[in-house]
């Protein structure tokens, strides 16, 4: 049968997990039982219906879960190891004594929970450990099926479930439960337990697991011992010992709810004189209330002025966030404007060649300025002796006209001795010859004149030219020497910088300025400059300095370097500031790499200008070989030297020695020839005196010497060429007085000479009609002395004719000479102009590309300024929000620790003007809401106890409380508050009663007030559980008296209906008042053969009879698998073979259930099938351990 009574108004089925004795709640005095069940105490008993156990594995289908699918040992009594595999319904495990059979009766019930003296086999479980192995330790296993619905934590341990048990040497054990898969995943007995529950597996219960010590005391017990077995299998004494210990505790409720009555009067005494206490102190809690309004009011009122704080630096917040996106939207434009600075590495390079252009062109001016000297000297003195040629001339013409005169006079003592004979005419002819004769002399007169104004003016222009020449000499001169002056002040004025003047006066001003931006890093790269200052002639090789000075150039060592082309505009506007012109101080881009490795055939006799050269800096030596070649030029002592060391013929042709060496300078003057075409071409130094100086490696006495030299020679060749521009503007303006004098004179001859010929043509016309003879006197000697001096006229003439024919060849020469100078001046000057102009070009572009980033840079500061305002104003609005918000919630949670005070407080009046409740309601009341007025009862200690700790609000909860409008100042309810303070202090002094005094009277008020509710609440708490754990154990009992009945009737049948199988008849007997059991067994038909003493019954009778009164109480019990050992102890073979086909049949027909029968007798007429299995076990071997299965 499957069938037990249920008790209907618990749930005590081991699904559920609970067991009979949770039906009582007997430790707390304020919670309710709960309610009865619906039967009336009057049912009839027949009216009961039997209450049901859980099922495991619904009948009809295999088994799920619970049963044993395999069972292991190792070191286990007689087994070293052993290992036997169950089916799942009928299992036999057959084998001699001795064999180990019980054995796995024993592990089943060790490994699933039971003790060690349950198996009947050992006291102890270190006993059961096999020691002829020397073994420490012993490990069941028990594999149980773990399916369908019924499963155990399915998603933990899969379709099976292992319990493994190790027994230790020194008497302990441990539990683990593996999964499927043999992994460990619990250690906790409790959750074997939980897994046995749910099961139903009772390996302590003799019915679903009888060893051979249990079936003998059934067999020869005492009606009271099968009583007892019978009550054990069945489960009615585990439940009647419940029933009694609920006895127990119902006397035990009686005496606490007698000594809970006592504590009532002097709660009540309590009570009412805290009351009076309290009833003070409520006068004091509208000053209270008034002091929590106006610190609530003013907290609102500091937040309205904090508010209208951070409303001001919002604005200003969003001020300048839209003046920061302005300005950076005006960055952003001005950085896609960047300007375009062109090729200015090859405008660079161009200017870099122009200035070496502008170099030699310098010297080649220098050359044609001496050459048209040298060419002037000789031309000047022909000048000389033409003047002093016309100067005779002038002398010799004076003596012409004397002799003339003479003679002119001796004719006019002729015609005036003659008399005046002849009248008019003579007198005409006179005239006439006058006229002639003035005529003639102003004639001569007019080309002597126009001849001086030539020679005048011819004078005067040679002096303008002259003066202008000198004047441009003396400009020089002079620049040579103020820039020697300052070089001298700076020298002796100057310590470390002064030395620098030497490349130049701007050169300590630009390097300084130079180190002021190293100092602020405006500079990318590094900058060397001047180049001079970077050399230094190595030692031995000194007296080459002035020739290696020579070779490098006086632009090239006044240079500055740098290996980032960005700082060339930092370098271009400092040079800028100090007023500094391009060609002063030049700025070259040399690109940063290695040193050159200079490879170069060198020619004994002669130095390499590089090998002179001590140069540390690897960039100023790269520049060097770049822009001077260095490596390429050679020095000689001198030009014979220098040609006879290089020049070699080759070919017919003149070429350098080793091919490596371009030009060479050589002593005394630093000239130089360079071999072009097979012909040497030879360049003269015309800078003497910067020849004859140094700059490379000077110290700044040395210097100082030098700049003083040369300011001393510059000084006296600036005054001598400015004496000689002085005389020259005298004689120019001399030479003008006299052609102007002379021209006037002139001017004046011409209209007298134009009088004359008018006077003399009217007489000639007069005369023409008359013809007469004049005698004449013999003037022969003055005759022959005008003829002489005429002769002396037309040979100086002649001379000078020819001086000036020579003077006029030698003249183009000179004016080539000229012509070549203003030629070269004119590509100097066009050189220095294309310079400036290239220079300027790349200086504006950079100047642009350098505003552009001065702009950019600048407005990327103020950008950054902007930004850290803006940020400092977010912080100051997130700060000011962050306050704001802090004292809105400071102001909320005011609000609502108000409204829980005021809440609290009308508790309080509520539970001052509520009643007292007598003591029928109060019984009425814990029937019907005990639960829910305990809970009500919890709630409002804990809101008292967070009043009283001031406990904070949540957010939820203060987003909820609507914030008040204040148009108040704080200042004004801080006064209010001040004042209601003073007046709450006042009236507690004069009750003397202080804030804690209010607070812990009504802590202790209320507390008593409670204590004495409670109390009332527990004693009729428990009155009412009294009534109904008397009224439910009474109607269980009931129930418990029906199940027995039941199970009794259902065994006595199934009894019966065992012993028909064998041809007998029998039933069983229980006296419940004398807890005894009898058996009745009638072998036969005859009645005769009936009795009651089983030890009248044969050996194998009491056997089978023992076997169908353990059928019967099985059929009862709901376990998962049943184990029987030597259950066919006695039975003869008819019996056995009835017995036998009993139990199959049983089990057959219980598909669901498991059964492991353990028999040494001889069971071969069983047909082994997938239902029924026999196991046999290996006959013992007396010699060693039992290991194996047949």
């Amino acid at each position: 049968m499957d069938a037990l009574p249920k008790d209907e108004g618990h749930d005590e089925g081991h699904e559920e997990g609970n067991s009979e004795e949770e039906y009582v709640q007997v430790n707390s005095l304020v919670e309710p039982y709960p309610n009865p069940d619906s039967d009336s105490e009057n049912e009839d008993d027949e009216n009961l219906e039997p209450m049901t156990l859980s099922r495991i594995n619904p009948m009809g289908k295999p088994p799920e879960a619970g049963i044993i699918v395999k069972v292991y040992v190792e070191n286990f009594m007689c087994h070293k190891k052993m290992s036997v595999d169950l089916c799942s319904n009928i299992n036999f495990i057959n084998g001699q004594n001795g064999s180990g059979k019980s054995a796995v009766l024993a592990a089943i019930q060790i490994c699933l929970g039971a003790g060690a003296r349950r198996t009947n086999r050992a006291s102890s479980l270190s006993s059961l450990i096999n020691h002829n192995g020397k073994a420490t330790h012993a490990k069941l296993r028990v594999k149980l099926l773990n399916k369908g619905s019924d499963a155990f934590q399915h998603e933990t341990y899969g379709d099976y479930v292992t319990v493994e048990r190790i027994l230790d040497k020194s008497g302990g054990s441990s539990y683990r439960l593996l999964d499927a898969k043999d992994k460990v995943k619990s250690k906790k007995k409790a959750d074997l337990d939980q897994m046995l529950d749910l099961f139903n597996i009772q390996v302590d219960n003799p019915v679903a697991v009888l060893d051979q010590e249990e079936s003998k005391k059934f067999l020869t017990g005492k009606p009271e011992d099968k009583y007892a077995f019978f009550c054990k299998a069945t489960e009615l004494e585990r439940i009647s010992r419940q029933y009694s210990a609920t006895n127990d505790s119902i006397e035990d409720l009686e005496i606490q709810k007698e000594a809970m009555i006592k504590q009532l009067r002097p709660q009540k005494l309590i009570v009412d004189k805290l009351e009076a206490e309290w009833n003070e102190c409520l006068k004091l809690e509208k000053i209270e209330e008034k002091i929590s309004d106006n610190k609530i009011y003013g907290a609102f009122a500091l937040v309205n002025e904090v508010e209208e704080k951070e409303q001001a630096k919002t604005k200003l917040r969003d001020k300048l966030k839209a003046e920061y996106e302005k300005l950076d939207g005006k960055v952003k434009e001005h950085e896609a404007k960047k300007p375009s600075v062109g090729d200015t590495e090859a405008r660079e390079e161009k200017a870099k060649a122009l200035s070496a252009e502008a170099e030699k062109a310098v010297e080649d001016k220098r050359a044609l300025e001496e050459e048209l000297r040298s060419k002037k000297k000789p031309f000047k003195k022909m000048e000389n002796e033409l003047k002093n040629t016309k100067n005779e001339l002038k002398r010799a013409e004076q003596s012409l006209k004397k002799s003339k005169a003479a003679l002119q006079k001796a004719r006019d003592d002729f015609l005036s001795n003659k008399g005046s004979a002849e009248g008019n005419k003579a007198k005409m002819i006179e005239r006439q010859k006058e006229l002639e004769e003035e005529l003639e002399a102003n004639k001569e007169k007019t080309v002597k004149y126009q001849e001086k104004l030539d020679l005048l003016h011819d004078t005067y222009e040679e002096k303008l030219s002259a003066v202008d020449g000198k004047a441009a000499d003396a400009k020089k001169s002079y620049a040579q020497m103020k820039e020697q002056e300052d070089v001298l002040k700076m020298l002796k004025n100057q310590n470390g910088a002064g030395s620098l003047a030497m490349f130049g006066t701007k050169a300590p001003d630009l390097v300084q300025k130079i180190n002021q931006g190293m100092r602020k890093k405006i500079f990318k790269g590094n900058i060397y400059g001047p180049i001079g200052s970077f050399l230094q002639i190595k030692a031995g090789k000194e007296k080459w300095a002035k020739l290696a000075e020579s070779c490098i150039g006086d632009m090239t060592l006044c240079s500055f370097i740098c290996d980032n082309n960005a700082d060339i505009q930092h370098l271009r506007r400092m040079r800028k500031e100090t007023n500094c012109r391009s060609m002063e101080l030049p700025l070259h881009f040399q690109r940063p790499g290695p040193r050159y490795n200079i490879n170069v055939q060198r020619v004994e006799g002669v130095e390499i200008c590089i090998d002179v050269l001590n140069i540390e800096n690897d960039l100023v030596h790269n520049f060097l070989c770049d822009s001077s070649r260095i490596e390429r030029k050679a020095l000689a002592a001198s030009r014979e030297v220098s040609e006879k060391r290089l020049v070699v013929t080759q070919n017919g042709r003149k070429a350098i020695r080793g091919g490596d060496i371009q030009e060479c300078y050589f002593f005394p003057r630093g000239d130089m020839w360079t071999l072009k075409g097979g012909s040497l071409g030879m360049r003269s130094n015309t800078n003497d005196h910067n020849f004859n100086r140094t700059r490379i490696g000077r110290d700044a006495a040395a210097a100082t010497l030098d700049a003083k030299q040369q300011f001393e020679y510059f000084q006296s060749e600036y005054k001598e060429k400015k004496a000689e521009i002085d005389d020259l503007k005298s004689e120019a303006s001399d030479e003008k007085k006299a052609w102007n004098a002379y021209n006037k004179s002139n001017k004046t001859l011409l209209t007298e000479m134009s009088k004359i010929k008018e006077e003399l043509h009217d007489l000639q016309e007069s005369l023409e009609d008359q013809a007469q003879d004049d005698e004449e006197e013999d003037h022969s000697h003055l005759q022959a002395e005008v003829d002489d001096h005429e002769a002396e006229v037309e040979e100086l003439t002649k001379n000078i004719e020819e001086k000036e024919n020579l003077i006029k060849e030698e003249a183009p020469e000179i004016e080539a000479v000229e012509a070549k100078l203003d030629e070269e001046a004119a590509r100097n000057q066009k050189i220095i102009d294309e310079l400036d102009e290239i220079t300027k070009e790349i200086e504006d572009s950079q100047d642009r590309l350098a505003n552009w980033e001065a702009k950019l840079e600048k407005g990327k500061k103020k950008l950054a300024s902007y930004l850290v305002d803006l940020e400092e104003a977010e912080k100051n609005v997130v700060a000011s929000s962050e306050k704001l918000a802090g004292m809105i919630k400071v102001g909320k949670t005011l609000l609502w620790q108000k409204a829980r005070i005021d809440r609290s407080n009308e508790k309080k009046r509520k539970k001052l003007m509520e009643p007292e409740m007598t003591q029928t309601q109060t019984q009425t009341q814990a029937q019907t809401q005990t639960q829910t007025q305990t809970q009500d009862d919890e709630d409002e200690d804990d809101e008292d106890e967070e009043d009283a700790a001031a406990g904070e609000p949540t957010d939820a909860e203060l987003d909820e409380i609507e914030r008040p409008r204040i148009s108040k100042a704080a200042s004004y309810f801080r006064a209010k508050q001040t004042k209601a303070e003073e007046e709450l202090e006042r009236e507690r002094k004069k009750r003397r009663i202080s804030e804690a005094d209010t607070k812990a009277v009504w802590s202790k008020f209320s507390r008593a007030r409670e204590n004495l509710a409670g109390v009332k609440r527990g004693i009729d708490t428990v009155d009412g559980n009294l009534k109904k754990m008397k009224h439910d154990l009474k109607i269980r009992k009931r129930k418990w008296k029906t199940f027995r009945k039941h199970i009794a009737y259902m065994t006595n049948q199934t009894f019966g209906d065992m012993l028909n199988k064998k041809g007998s008849s029998g039933q069983v007997d229980f006296d419940h008042s004398n807890k005894m059991l009898q058996l009745t067994v009638q072998k036969d038909s005859n009645e005769a053969s009936q009795t009651s003493d089983v030890k009248a019954l044969s050996g194998g009778e009491r056997s089978f009879t023992t076997l169908s009164l353990l059928l019967a109480l099985g059929e009862n019990l709901e376990t998962p698998f049943r184990v029987m050992d030597e259950f066919d102890v006695f039975l003869d073979a008819v019996s056995r073979k009835i017995a036998l086909d009993t139990l199959v049949e049983v089990a057959a027909s219980m598909v669901h259930r498991q059964f492991i029968f353990i028999t040494p007798q001889d069971i071969s007429r069983l047909t082994p099938s997938p239902t029924l299995k026999i196991i046999k076990m290996k006959a013992p071997d007396r010699s060693g351990l039992q290991t194996t299965l047949d």
